[in-house]
């Protein structure tokens, strides 16, 4: 019984190690603020390049790629879902990003609800990128385009991790 706990606390250690490192070497990889502050453009651009470089899945005319990791930090419902969608229309590369909140109920919180979706849409015309619509305010889209940055770096590279042992 012993060596099983001591088993799970290691592998518990490990894996929080693991969390932390992919956490410090996402946050090296933003992209370098400008005048001291987050330039959401700047941000999105990344966005756009971490999701293009996944690539199209078969049959399809569009690149559509879904992630859950926590954003709000809030210890009830411990994920939000995030879609973000590229395509074309004519030379003009649109992008879409949808973020679900959730709520939740039930025991220990095992049943989700969506309670709120916010959308971030913008385009991309000859390397520049432009902000289209948010549900963000200014405020807002600063904080969290970093946090979804950072979140599809650790879930690609994740991702990446399990690749490699199959």
């Amino acid at each position: 019984m012993k060596t099983v706990l001591k088993a799970v606390l290691v592998g518990a250690v490990v894996f929080h190690l693991i969390q932390a490192s992919a956490v410090s070497m996402a946050s090296e990889l933003l992209p370098i603020k400008k005048e001291g502050k987050n330039v959401p453009e700047d941000i999105l651009k990344d966005i756009y390049k971490e999701v293009k470089e996944l690539g199209k899945r078969e049959n399809e005319t569009f690149i559509k790629r879904e992630f859950h990791f926590d954003l709000d930090e809030n210890p009830t419902n411990t994920e939000e879902h995030i879609v973000v969608l590229i395509y074309k229309v004519d030379d003009i590369e649109k992008i879409v990003i949808q973020v679900t909140y959730f709520e939740s109920e039930g025991f220990r919180g095992s049943i989700k609800y969506a309670k709120d979706i916010k959308l971030i849409s913008c385009f991309l015309e000859s390397e520049e990128l432009k902000i289209d619509k948010s549900d963000y305010d200014k405020k807002e889209i600063k904080k969290i385009l970093p946090d979804i940055l950072k979140g599809i770096i650790e879930e690609k590279r994740l991702y990446k991790l399990i690749e490699r042992k199959h």
